[in-house]
């Protein structure tokens, strides 16, 4: 009996997820189309063109159902998930993901499932149901997890933290993500760049919210993101309305405006006439200031959130139609300010401590073994005392020895670097049986895979990569390909991220030039770094050393008395 309650709720959760489904139909022209193109497809258009994107999800779905594959079902639901977000259609593709993945070995969908469920209720402010599904994500994750899965949760939890005014917390968590978005050169780190900006503006750390914003900013347009840049101009206009300077911070809100009101952000929406309405009140125009603060009420009855920092907004208004004795209007604005009051003392009290009280634990916790700690004091103390004494002749030792063998080493690593050859590898690295799974998660068929790696060598043997505009998202555009994808093949088949791999090509040619060509050893550092492709001589000294061990001065000098 219970096995056939549960396929009935099975049948009745993919019968929900379809049902926005049903009335496409597939073009022709995307029908031969593999799951790589089709997935990159998709986020190449969800922000700004979400019904094309829409028909990529749902081919995507189609192809998985066609070959009857859980897995590959999950992802496709997984993909729509992204077009209703804050919809309650996203829940039920959630529970759909949740409960074809739940006995798969692969828990990266499953953990999305729960949190896309906990996203949901976050953005409604159902602050107790985004935990219970978050705790259920965290209980997954701790048993076997990949790192892309816990930068996803880590996102999770810092965006609930920064929702309770916990936002010391959340930028620490914030700027994990960021440097981990950034290592693994993802499109995600712009968020984390924004995250960040909104936190320290939340906190009033104006120089470190303008960094970022200005960061995000140009890396948005580098990019071509409109949508996140979109976001990145608000924020630097509420940036602006912190340093009081009120007619910056309106000229560059107003221009987001137009872009907010088509896409679908309700909450830029409402921060965009939130300070609006509060800039226009700080240089006393208090009539534009109401109408910019009544549109944003009327966006939150839409949006069913709302956010403790619009208390002053309900209280601008109050103020306003009190002065004009318009009754009505100060009383029902008084209502809506009490239902925030209730909502925040709710949370505050019967949700939020206990969520910070639980969880208290870091995200990764190292198991080494603790039982050094339990050894009583005092033979603990003499232990130290011989490892010390045994440390300190270690070390006058290899002092020794390094001076005396220093001369030696440095002929050697001279006479390595020297014959070192940028001659690109026409064989392809073995991959063991790791890389090569994840290699297959990305869903690339081999055809695809062999048309980039054709790419990347044209790239090197053309030495484009001494351009200084190339990075991974440029490359990844002249490639026909996605930037994730590019990543992942470089990490896999070169055994280094995008940053190391441009680094080691463009030192490679600095080495062949330098010992060839006499001329090119009488350019100065910063003439040769700008060959090179680096913006800095500075960083093109760094680069040099990690690669080489030696620096490029010491370098050319060796070479000239050789």
């Amino acid at each position: 009996m219970k096995r056939i309650l549960l396929l009935i709720f099975i049948i009745h959760c993919k019968l929900l997820a379809q049902e926005s489904e049903v009335d496409f139909k597939i073009p022709d022209s995307i029908q031969s189309k593999t799951y790589f193109e089709l997935y990159e497809l998709f986020f190449d258009n969800y922000k700004e063109n979400p019904d094309k994107a829409c028909l990529y999800a749902n081919r995507y779905l189609e192809k998985g159902k066609n070959e009857n594959e859980d897995l590959v079902i999950a992802h496709g639901f997984f993909l729509i998930s992204h077009l209703y977000e804050g919809n309650e259609i996203c829940l039920k593709y959630a529970d759909s993901i949740i409960e074809l993945t739940k006995g798969l070995k692969n828990n990266g969908l499953l953990t999305r499932g729960y949190l896309l469920k906990g996203d949901y209720f976050l953005k409604k402010g159902q602050l107790q149901e985004a935990w219970n599904n978050y705790k259920k994500a965290d209980q997954i994750i701790t048993k076997k997890s990949n790192s892309r899965t816990l930068y996803r949760y880590n996102r999770s939890i810092g965006r609930l933290k920064s929702r309770i005014g916990r936002h010391e917390e959340a930028i620490k968590i914030f700027r994990e993500c960021y440097q981990y978005a950034s290592e693994e050169e993802l499109d995600d780190r712009f968020q984390d760049m924004l995250y960040l900006a909104n936190e320290f503006n939340q906190l009033k750390i104006l120089d470190s919210a303008t960094y970022y914003n200005n960061l995000g900013i140009r890396g948005t347009l580098d990019i071509g993101d409109k949508h996140r840049y979109t976001l990145f101009a608000l924020n630097s206009g509420i940036t602006d309305y912190h340093k009081k300077t009120y007619k910056n911070a309106i000229d560059s809100i107003s221009k987001t405006l137009q872009y907010l009101r088509k896409s679908n952000e309700p909450q830029g929406l409402i921060t965009s006439y939130f300070y609006l309405g509060k800039a226009y009140a700080g240089i006393n125009s208090k009539d534009k200031s109401a109408d910019y603060l009544m549109k944003m009420d009327s966006v939150v009855q839409i949006q069913e959130d709302i956010i403790p920092e619009l208390q002053e907004g309900y209280k601008l208004l109050i103020n306003h139609f009190k002065e004009q004795s318009d009754i009505e209007k100060e009383s029902l604005y008084l209502q809506r300010q009490s239902k925030i009051d209730s909502l925040q003392s709710n949370n505050t009290t019967n949700v939020l401590q206990r969520i910070i009280s639980e969880y208290t634990v870091p995200l990764i916790v190292s198991n080494k073994d603790t039982r050094i700690s339990k050894l009583e004091d005092s033979g603990m103390n003499y232990r130290i005392t011989i490892i010390v004494t045994i440390l300190l002749l270690i070390i006058s030792v290899g002092i020794m020895i390094y001076l005396h063998n220093d001369r030696k080493r440095y002929r050697k690593s001279f006479r390595a670097v020297v014959s070192y050859t940028n001659k690109v590898v026409e064989t392809e690295p073995k991959l063991n049986t790791k890389k090569e799974k994840h290699l297959n998660d990305l869903h690339i068929s081999e055809e695809v895979i062999q048309k980039i790696l054709e790419g990347i060598k044209d790239f090197e043997s053309s030495k484009r990569y001494l351009d200084k505009k190339y990075t991974l998202g440029v490359l990844a555009k002249e490639l026909k390909t996605n930037s994730t994808y590019l990543s992942k093949i470089i990490n896999i088949y070169k055994e280094k991220n995008f940053s190391n791999y441009l680094h080691d090509l463009r030192i490679g040619y600095a080495i062949e030039r330098l010992r060839d060509d006499d001329k090119f050893r009488r350019y100065s550092i910063k003439g040769i770094s700008e060959e090179m492709g680096f913006k800095t001589s500075e960083s093109f000294a760094k680069a040099f050393h990690k690669k080489t061990g030696i620096y490029p001065s010491s370098f050319i000098k060796k070479l000239k008395n050789t």
